[in-house]
């Protein structure tokens, strides 16, 4: 299946591992030219030696965090002078600590909140108002089915990520007369590093005995039977990046392996 995305800009957020990494190659494989960030430089380059694999192409990677709103600016401005105006963009971050309400204080909420609200407003800024210029544009953003359902120890991602997916509901609405589509996907369990500080929390506070008891506590309650994989994940983003989703905005797609129960 073409998904059209062959010459289009690709602006990838948290692009270095996990779902970013595996979006960013997935875009190179399609012909997107594809721009990533991260905070990790060396992540990074490992990524952008693998989306380059991916695609072919140049890939233009800055290290950059998404809460320093200077850098995000910067990078914003660098890839539009190098690639061009951005055409598809993905809205990802680094998830917060886990913890509970006695364990988080007040920096830990504002650093969550720099990091997943204000720094989508702020790319949505930069963005959103040239693609409805230019009558094209796809916004897809990461969060979590704690959108949908509470999770234990993620008490930040459980406030904070529904309002990042408003914020996304509600823009869709303005943009849609104008050919943008913005949507938001929400992984559940899958083989990632968020994952991994989930497991590490479990084990700090005694909740189990070891790595593999918590994803098997984890498999047995997921319908399928496993952890997705990042690329299952990719697959999902692709197509609602692709021309053939235009009718598709406002959405919170859930991909998780039927976990949550709830029937909307």
């Amino acid at each position: 299946m073409d998904l059209g995305l062959s010459g289009r800009v690709a602006l990838v957020m948290a692009g270095s591992r996990g779902f970013g990494r595996a979006i960013a190659e997935g875009l190179a494989a399609e012909g997107a030219e594809v721009a990533v960030c991260a905070r990790g430089e060396r992540d990074l380059a490992a990524a952008a030696e693998a989306v380059r694999a991916a695609g072919g192409g140049e890939v233009l990677a800055r290290t950059v965090d998404v809460a320093d709103g200077a850098a995000v600016t910067g990078f914003v401005e660098n890839v539009e002078r190098e690639l061009g105006p951005i055409d598809l963009l993905l809205l990802n971050a680094g998830g917060p600590p886990a913890g509970s309400f006695a364990e988080i204080d007040l920096a830990a909420w504002e650093a969550a909140y720099r990091t997943l609200l204000e720094s989508s407003v702020r790319l949505l800024r930069l963005v959103l108002p040239g693609m409805r210029r230019r009558g094209w544009g796809r916004v897809v953003q990461i969060t979590s089915i704690t959108v949908r359902e509470p999770v234990e120890n993620l008490l930040l991602s459980n406030v904070l990520r529904p309002a990042v997916h408003a914020l996304i509901h509600d823009l869709a609405r303005e943009a849609a007369a104008d050919g943008v589509t913005l949507n938001s996907v929400a992984p559940g369990f899958h083989h990632t590093s968020a994952v991994d500080r989930l497991i590490a929390k479990k084990l700090e506070q005694g909740a189990a005995s070891s790595r593999s008891a918590v994803l098997g506590e984890w498999e047995g309650e997921i319908p399928a039977g496993r952890l997705g994989a990042p690329q299952e994940l990719a697959s999902l983003v692709l197509f609602l990046m692709s021309e053939g989703a235009g009718y598709i905005t406002g959405q919170n797609i859930v991909s998780d392996g039927g976990w949550t129960r709830g029937t909307f």
